[in-house]
């Protein structure tokens, strides 16, 4: 028997079914984004707010943030006119100047229309409120997954380059990184990064965006799993999470991985058990290098790596579906048929997934 419909998302998981109704996307993936697209996206989504009951919206969609000017716009309505909105991702941080006086009206506007925030860590929670001047009781967490996908791991796997690699421009400071790599003349170290050194790197240093060399999505991957190590070199004093992709991804792969404290990385990561965290400095990527890459240590490194593949494991796409889904139905004011426990699968991992 076809299950109703619980809630409509502008995200999509397979493993929802038809519990969800998903909106149609005018675009596939940021690079694509256009324009035109985007007033479609934000149109489709006040279409649906005057049918549907439940809205799961994506804040980080778009260039123009089509999901939250949605949610703007609806704030203007009475409460009775408009569904329950359920608003997820890393929703930025506040940017200085004019545009971050216009990012804290906007959400303010915002805030008095969405019911639910999710955000990807339980750092994220505990720092998001003071950030937008939001109840902290809004707020809920489902962490992040790797994104690495069985067609993109099909195949042999590819022998190592014997390179260290680094990639993404999200919060990343790869200053400490390309110093420490100077200690490591005999290591190449492969940076796929829209980031440009203000000074000559060693030689032993490529950066393969600087040089406008075409790096794909794909060209990212395999550069990923050829590399003999992966560093994610997170900025110092963020106030959002970032790099969760790319380091759990590395894990989930087998490399063993280097990746600087932020926030949420502890959540992901356990020290010198799965991966190293490292401070930041020069001097902590060195540290951590010099032993990752010694050879008297090669046993010890590849039972690092297989743990890390172990723990990514447990931060997959399933789980954080299910525990969007759980974190949605929790809104409802009553089940709409059945009970609670036959609209959440895996309810007990769910729950415990949002402490």
């Amino acid at each position: 028997m076809k299950q109703s419909v619980i809630f409509t998302s502008t995200l999509k998981f397979d493993s929802w079914g038809d519990r969800v109704r998903t909106l149609d996307r005018p675009y596939r993936g940021p690079a694509r984004h256009r324009l035109r697209g985007e007033f479609v996206r934000l149109w489709r989504v006040l279409k649906a707010a005057r049918t549907e009951r439940v809205l799961l919206l994506d804040s980080v969609s778009g260039r123009l943030h089509p999901d939250v000017i949605a949610c703007a716009l609806l704030a203007l309505l009475p409460k009775r006119r408009r569904p329950i909105l359920v608003l997820q991702g890393d929703m930025w941080a506040p940017r200085s100047g004019v545009r971050g006086l216009f990012e804290r009206a906007l959400i303010r506007l915002v805030d008095h229309a969405v019911d639910r925030y999710i955000v990807y860590s339980n750092d994220d929670r505990d720092v998001f409120p003071g950030l937008w001047g939001i109840s902290p009781d809004k707020v809920g967490v489902c962490l992040c997954y790797h994104h690495v996908t069985d067609d993109e791991l099909a195949g042999e796997e590819p022998e190592s380059e014997g390179h260290v690699f680094a990639g993404g421009d999200s919060g990343r400071d790869y200053a400490p990184l390309v110093e420490a790599a100077r200690q490591f003349p005999d290591t190449q170290f492969v940076i796929a990064t829209a980031w440009v050194s203000p000074k000559p790197v060693p030689p032993n240093v490529k950066l393969v965006l600087a040089e406008r060399t075409p790096t794909s999505h794909a060209e990212f991957i395999r550069l990923l799993r050829t590399s003999r190590a992966v560093v994610v070199p997170i900025k110092r004093g963020m106030r959002l999470s970032v790099g969760q992709q790319t380091f759990l991804n590395s894990m989930f792969i087998g490399k063993p991985t280097i990746v600087s404290d932020s926030l949420a990385v502890r959540q992901h990561v356990n020290h010198g058990d799965d991966a190293f965290i490292v401070d930041g400095s020069a001097e902590g990527y060195a540290a951590a290098l010099s032993w990752l890459l010694a050879p008297q240590n090669r046993e010890a490194v590849a039972r690092m790596a297989e743990r890390g593949r172990e723990r990514a494991r447990v931060f997959n796409r399933q789980r954080t579906a299910e525990c969007l889904f759980a974190q949605v139905a929790a809104l409802l004011p009553a089940p709409p048929t059945g009970s609670a426990s036959d609209l959440i699968p895996n309810s007990s991992t769910a729950a415990a997934e949002r402490t």
